[in-house]
């Protein structure tokens, strides 16, 4: 028998754990990060119907997505799962364009390709073609991300051999391979 905790966010209060601004996507289209925290009761069925298995539990049993392993497939499951009023709603997100997290993906410099050594690894797990390799100051190409295609899957940051890139959130903290 699975017993659910009545106020989670009191328990993290008096364990000494305030919410902080999350160092790890949560699940996309959370409503916020306060709400999140406050409302997951931490049952992991959102884990467990996970069809590529990248949602996990940090270090508070609170789940976020492990985008070192593979793709989020915006499958919705983990929504549709979700018994607690954590997500945006559907015609919300789609009127306004909503993204799953807020945040950027961004390559750094360790980049093989912005290293002179041939690499398109991230173009070709890239199913919306946000990615595209150019000629710039080299003999190779180099990646552009076009943000407005990025649909924020996190295929291009589970491929990267040399973990050059990163999902921004929007508080300024980056998330590579967790």
């Amino acid at each position: 028998m699975t017993q659910s905790i009545e106020n989670p966010s009191r328990r993290r209060l008096f364990k000494g754990k305030i919410a902080q601004p999350p160092s790890v996507p949560r699940l996309p289209w959370v409503i916020n990060e306060s709400t999140f925290t406050e409302l997951c009761n931490q049952c992991g069925d959102c884990i467990s119907v996970c069809e590529t298995s990248i949602i996990k539990k940090d270090e508070s049993g609170l789940p976020f997505v492990d985008f070192s392993t593979d793709e989020c497939t915006f499958c919705g499951k983990c929504q549709e799962v979700c018994q607690q009023p954590l997500f945006l709603d559907k015609n919300t997100i789609e009127s306004n364009q909503i993204q799953p997290w807020p945040g950027t993906i961004t390559i750094s410099d360790t980049c093989l390709a912005q290293n002179n050594i041939m690499c398109q690894s991230c173009q070709d797990v890239c199913d919306t073609r946000a990615i595209s390799f150019s000629y710039k100051s080299s003999s190779i190409p180099e990646p552009t991300i076009n943000l407005i295609d990025c649909n924020q899957c996190g295929a291009c940051i589970s491929t990267c051999p040399q973990q050059a890139i990163t999902l921004n959130l929007g508080n300024n903290t980056e998330v590579a391979h967790v």
